[in-house]
Order: C-alpha cells, then structure tokens, then sequence
C-alpha cells in the first residue's frame, strides 16, 4: 500500500523561506507524493524566481490566486488557497499541509504513511518543533509540540495542533467540506478545520515515534504574530 500524498504549500510574499518549504516537501523519503505550489498572487517578484526552479519538476504543481488587493482579506486566504489546491490540483489520497516558512524533517511522510498503513486512520500527526527566524529551537517546544499530546486518540487536536504537522485523508477533507475561509477564521482556520473534522467524528491519532518531524517557525509578520499585535493579518510582508 503506497497511497499518493499530495503536500499543499501554501505561498505568499516569503521568498527566502519557500525555497527551504519546497526543497523539504520534495525531498521527502516517501516518493509517493506531489507537491502543489499555491502561491496567493505575491507582490514580491522574488517569490516567482523561486518557484519557477522548480517548474520543471515532475512532482510539481503550481497555480497563482490572481487575487486583487481590494479582495485579498475578504477570506481566509490560507485556507482559501489550499482548498482550492485540494479540489482543483491534487489526486492524492492523502493530503498534508506546510505554510511557506515552515519545512518537513526528510522522513515526515514516509513516517506518517507507515502508520497510516497499519492502522488506516484518517488523520495522524505527529510532534512538532517550534524554532525561532534563526532556526534554533525556541523554549516551549524543544520537546516538540505534539509530544505531550500523545494520547491516543487525542481530545480535541483543535485546540492543541498546528495544521503543518497534520495528515488528513481526502475523504475525511471532502466529508466536512474543506476548510472554513470566512473572513473571521484568519486567526485559526486550522483550529477551525480540525473542530470540524472531530464533529463528524474523524479522530486524531498520534503515530508511534514521538520524534518530532517537522518545524514551525514563529516570526514577526506571520498570521499568527500579527492577529496577536491586533494588525492585518497579511501584514508588511
């Protein structure tokens, strides 16, 4: 059993940490995979050099929002982005999600999928890194977020996890309908998700290793350091 994985980048206006988000996807030991490029119509052309060295590449897929400015916080972009590259680009059975200035450790998916293999769950996830811009690991998480989650089922992932670290089936995403992108959903539209997911009775289970496998990096101007400050979610970026 080797189901394919389609791994959603989600992209806007972070050229220096996409290439590390793309090389770490495509790198990954499980060679089942693809990955989808959604890039949110970035204003930084650095972004698109990044991008196009990997056109070429088989495992490749990229589409742009065109969004317009005036309609760009009219939804959850995030969200908005990787339903779009769910329903209209992927083929995979399985479906894993990575913001542009995060990266999976090599073994992430092939680690996730062995487990997925022996038990056919539908969502799994596993430990998580929390790292500072400089890529060291940053207090709380040095254990890894995950780690002291690790009950099995876990209660209530919506409030514990973080959509990176996630890996949920098609069918579990086409049964509650994808992702909410209201306007209101941008502080935590994977909270929102996963709430969603744990209603209809989709449970999330940790796999078996505890090592975490894959980072998350806070830094100022992302999402979540900017909802906090009571700015725009998108922003100076």
């Amino acid at each position: 059993m080797n189901p394919l994985v389609s791994i959603i980048v989600t992209s806007y206006n972070q050229p220096i940490f996409l290439d590390r988000a793309i090389t770490s996807a495509i790198n990954q030991t499980y060679e089942n995979t693809e990955v989808i490029i959604a890039d949110d119509n970035s204003p930084n052309p650095e972004v698109y050099n990044v991008i196009k060295k990997y056109l070429n590449n088989p495992k490749i897929k990229y589409f742009n929002s065109d969004i317009s400015d005036e309609e760009r916080l009219l939804t959850t972009r995030y969200a908005t982005q990787i339903n779009t590259a769910v329903r209209d680009y992927s083929n995979g059975e399985y479906i894993s999600y990575l913001a542009d200035d995060d990266y999976y450790y090599p073994e992430m998916i092939e680690k996730m999928m062995n487990y997925v293999n022996s038990t056919l769950h539908d969502v799994i996830f596993c430990a998580q890194h929390i790292k500072n811009i400089d890529g060291n690991i940053d207090g709380g998480g040095l254990d890894g977020r995950g780690v002291r989650f690790f009950e099995t089922p876990l209660i209530r992932g919506a409030d514990k996890l973080d959509h990176n670290q996630v890996v949920t089936s098609r069918a579990s995403f086409d049964t509650v309908g994808g992702w909410n992108d209201e306007e209101w959903c941008w502080s935590g539209a994977d909270a929102i998700y996963f709430d969603r997911l744990e209603k209809a009775g989709f449970l999330f289970y940790p796999i078996d290793n505890s090592e975490p496998l894959q980072a998350k990096m806070y830094r100022e101007n992302s999402v979540q350091w900017n909802m906090a400050n009571g700015l725009s979610p998108i922003g100076s970026d």
